[in-house]
């Protein structure tokens, strides 16, 4: 058996790490249903965005910190296509993303439409939403580099503190 995994990104979806889709897949589920990555550069952990509902983008860096986007909207000036939560998905799970849709299911040569069953409700996790309301709200005011606690101030919201506390307890602790 041999695979397409490699150190570095060849601009391919399947030559990701699983272990950082799995990462940006969790991104996604907080943000939005869709993707895009630098295309290759010399890293094995491409630069991202998330795209949300209304076309809104989040970017974040390899190792999955918030990034600012550049004057153009975007996280880099060139980028991969679009890629959609299911493609993560089976991408991680090792299966090679469609080159292209078809409208026939394969196994289903009798010609009858198949049913798919409706996709299960997503929970919409708030402290992220929250956490990135008040980052966008009070990024003037807070440390450039405070992104890379973003696990501890999640931490701390989900242990009840408000994402005004939270922050504020970060920015005490570190700064």
């Amino acid at each position: 058996m041999s695979t397409t995994r490699s150190k570095r990104w060849n601009g391919t979806l399947e030559s990701l790490s699983a272990d950082y889709l799995k990462d940006v897949m969790e991104r996604m589920e907080s943000y939005g249903d869709r993707v895009q990555f630098e295309l290759p550069g010399h890293s094995k952990r491409p630069i991202y965005q998330v795209i949300g509902r209304g076309e809104r983008k989040m970017g974040f860096d390899g190792k999955h910190l918030l990034l600012r986007l550049n004057d153009s909207g975007n996280v880099a000036d060139s980028l991969s296509p679009v890629y959609t939560l299911e493609a993560v998905q089976a991408a991680i799970s090792g299966k090679r993303s469609p080159r292209r849709s078809t409208n026939r299911d394969s196994a289903n040569s009798s010609g009858s439409p198949v049913r798919r069953r409706a996709a299960p409700a997503v929970a919409v996790d708030t402290v992220e939403q929250d956490k990135y309301a008040y980052y966008r709200a009070h990024r003037d005011n807070l440390p450039e580099d405070i992104a890379q606690y973003a696990g501890e101030i999640s931490q701390l919201m989900r242990a009840g503190k408000s994402a005004e506390e939270a922050f504020t307890q970060i920015v005490s602790q570190y700064y």
